[in-house]
């Protein structure tokens, strides 16, 4: 075999192979952030009993960095699944996976203009986005990415598409059985993940270059309010 073909074999194993983990982490992070949103409470009624303020604010600091790292390392890794060219090494479930890191991108948006710990509208709002995304990713994993698993034990005289959940699942949103949904979800989930990473750049500039004041380069040495004046010498 040609060493050519050999080493593109070990690449296209390899991309899969990342491919294939960075779903499975993102699953395990999807359950960490609806985990600790939706947790909120049980802190804050544990903060209430620290008698210390450096153990609460430990206990607070340890919620926030939990909370915000998980949802920005979802959307993080999950622009992985914007990219079309996967599609067809890993059965991605769309619009279930693309839409979810959607969800977890308007949340992390809301987080970035609003200020969710003293408005609970915004965290409710928050809390909703990141259910909604963590059940729209974790029904993907199961019933489309995994159902090959159970697509296997079927009798080869039963239809996997018609079998039961697994087939029409399999069949109906998978990205290497329905290219046509697959790219009309990338068309959508993309422009939204755009809108978003638009609207945190133009936040970004808020009081930034487009607000800062120009001033002189050269200031004076000697202002003219350090002059003492001829009351201020009498006074002396």
């Amino acid at each position: 075999m040609n060493s050519t073909v050999i080493v593109g074999n070990y690449v296209t194993a390899g991309s899969v192979y990342t491919e294939n983990t960075l779903v499975v982490v993102l699953t395990m992070l999807t359950v960490l952030a609806l985990s600790i949103q939706i947790a909120r409470r049980y802190f804050i009624r544990i903060l209430r009993k620290f008698t210390l303020r450096f153990a609460a604010d430990i206990w607070w600091l340890i919620y926030v960095i939990l909370r915000d790292a998980s949802i920005f390392l979802v959307v993080f890794l999950g622009v992985m699944l914007f990219w079309p060219g996967i599609y067809q090494d890993f059965p991605i479930a769309v619009p279930f996976m693309p839409l979810a890191i959607d969800m977890f991108a308007i949340a992390l948006v809301i987080m970035l203009v609003k200020d969710t710990e003293d408005d609970p509208f915004y965290n409710s709002i928050v809390s909703i986005l990141v259910i909604v995304g963590s059940v729209l990713y974790l029904s993907g994993t199961i019933f489309v990415t995994e159902s090959a698993v159970q697509l296997a034990k079927l009798p080869p005289t039963v239809s996997a598409s018609t079998s039961n959940i697994w087939g029409f699942a399999y069949h109906y949103f998978n990205t290497q059985t329905n290219p046509a949904l697959s790219i009309y979800t990338f068309y959508i989930s993309a422009v939204i993940l755009g809108i978003c990473g638009l609207i945190a750049i133009l936040y970004s500039f808020e009081g930034g270059i487009f607000d800062r004041k120009i001033e002189p380069k050269a200031k004076p040495i000697v202002k003219e309010t350090d002059i003492p004046t001829p009351q201020a010498q009498v006074q002396k």
